[in-house]
């Protein structure tokens, strides 16, 4: 693997063994006591013998990556860019896969409306960064 290759790619070491994680895949990351289940887009789904916040780590060390993943109360990492749909007063979030196959997500309302709030305010960002740069263009 290039160098280039593995700044997408998160590594877990342990017991002579390498789990590898593409972070261009994943739509989510869900703990489960001292694992974490990984599912890719491509629907392919697996466990880590490690725990939700040592991934969380692992995300934050990669520049690319560390803004399109959140960290989603105690349970959740998900990739913002699979949501799809957010109903806090159902306590839903979905999620979808390459082939269209919607994954649901519980949560609680609180975390939900958080999600929504910084949803909201990434696209008030990128609203202002294209005024911007039109208005640069114009002059």
């Amino acid at each position: 693997m290039t160098l280039t290759c593995m700044q997408t790619k998160l590594c877990f070491g342990v017991y002579g063994e390498l789990y590898i994680v593409d972070l261009n895949q994943v739509i989510y990351f869900k703990a489960d006591d001292h694992y974490t289940h990984v599912c890719y887009a491509s629907g392919t789904h697996f466990m880590i013998p490690f725990g939700l916040s040592k991934v969380e780590e692992a995300i934050h060390e990669k520049p690319l990556f560390c803004k399109q993943f959140v960290r989603l109360g105690r349970t959740y990492i998900v990739n913002l860019g699979s949501v799809f749909h957010i109903n806090a007063v159902k306590q839903v979030l979905l999620v979808s896969d390459s082939h269209g196959v919607n994954h649901t997500i519980h949560l609680p309302k609180p975390v939900l409306r958080s999600l929504m709030g910084l949803i909201d305010e990434a696209v008030a960002q990128n609203n202002e960064r294209k005024i911007t740069n039109e208005k640069a263009t114009k002059n």
